[in-house]
């Protein structure tokens, strides 16, 4: 007789990471949310630290597995979500974080959209990566860090959204998906997907 397997979906939301754990038809075996905050050091900025996310992560999946009362091995499969992130985790050579991720909700980088908009253009923007030039989108927080933050930026080597630094974190692997990657802004290339 075939062994029951289970699945846990998790996903890292901007108050909160929650985990679900769900046998083959979907039915929900257990849940686990853990609640975060948000880092508002001026007016219109929202940043988070990912170890946050990462704590959280671990936390909800080890709480669905226990509150089933499943054998780890059971469990055939974890895909992990994410909040648009922004700017996405800053990390540096070795894959350490340098400063707070700058996430969807921050305005700060209002002037570096303004400059997209001129020196990029909305056309193109828009032919290249569906995007178009506002504080929302990464790369303009991207650029705000360059401009505003040059120590920082001499130590980035590579930005990663939430879910994949988690991902990265729990398996040593970075791996983007292209929605995420879009998710960015202006840096991502549709038609080539990169």
């Amino acid at each position: 007789m075939c062994k029951t397997r289970f699945l846990i979906g998790t996903d890292i939301g901007t108050s909160g990471t929650k985990s679900v754990l769900v046998d083959t038809r979907g039915n929900v075996i257990a849940s686990s949310l853990v609640e975060h905050g948000i880092m508002t050091p001026h007016p219109l900025w929202a940043e988070q630290w990912p170890d946050v996310w990462l704590a959280a992560v671990e936390r909800t999946i080890s709480d669905v597995v226990s509150r089933a009362g499943v054998a780890a091995a059971d469990v055939a499969g974890i895909c992990i979500s994410g909040l648009y992130g922004g700017s996405g985790v800053a990390c540096d050579e070795r894959l350490e974080v340098v400063r707070p991720c700058i996430i969807w909700m921050d305005r700060r980088a209002s002037e570096e959209s303004r400059w997209a908009s001129t020196q990029v253009g909305l056309d193109r923007l828009y032919a290249v990566t569906g995007n178009g030039a506002d504080p929302y989108f990464g790369f303009t927080k991207i650029l705000w860090i360059k401009r505003h933050e040059p120590e920082n930026w001499q130590r980035i080597r590579l930005f990663l959204p939430p879910n994949a630094y988690v991902v990265y974190r729990l398996t040593g692997e970075v791996a983007i998906d292209y929605s995420s990657a879009a998710n960015i802004g202006g840096v991502f290339d549709l038609e080539r997907r990169t």
